[in-house]
């Protein structure tokens, strides 16, 4: 059984009620404040991309977050039924500077993800997108 399964509506509301969730979740197994933090803003880059690209911006749909603790990290899946996106296919930029400078449009989140977490994957069954985020304990 997950530390956490939550579903959400497709809402920039949201955010907040996972956020509050994991630091529970968090508060509770005695997490670090670098992996929580790690885990933290993935899950809210990534949320925030399903509500923007995959739901396009459309409430009511559902958001799947589940979240355990495997070895010696912490495993956090995100489900939706929107639009397919796989983050390994994506150009990520070598640096910010080509973002913020305005000579790249886009990937500044995905530039922090792969900073931030140990490995993350995309699965896409049955019209479902499961992208799979880790991050060391």
């Amino acid at each position: 059984m997950a530390l956490l399964d939550l579903t959400v509506d497709s809402s920039i509301e949201e955010l907040e009620s996972i956020a509050d969730q994991v630091d529970s979740v968090a508060e509770r197994r005695g997490w670090s404040q670098k992996a929580v933090f790690a885990l933290q803003v993935a899950l809210d880059e990534w949320v925030s991309n399903v509500l923007k690209y995959s739901y396009e911006n459309a409430n009511q749909k559902p958001i799947r977050v589940i979240i355990d603790e495997k070895n010696d990290e912490l495993v956090a899946k995100v489900i939706d039924f929107g639009a397919p996106f796989d983050p390994s296919t994506a150009a990520v930029p070598g640096s910010l500077d080509d973002t913020l400078s305005g000579k790249r449009e886009g990937g500044m989140g995905l530039f922090v993800m792969h900073h931030l977490l140990c490995g993350m994957n995309f699965e896409r069954t049955n019209n479902q997108n499961t992208v799979t985020m880790r991050v060391k304990l």
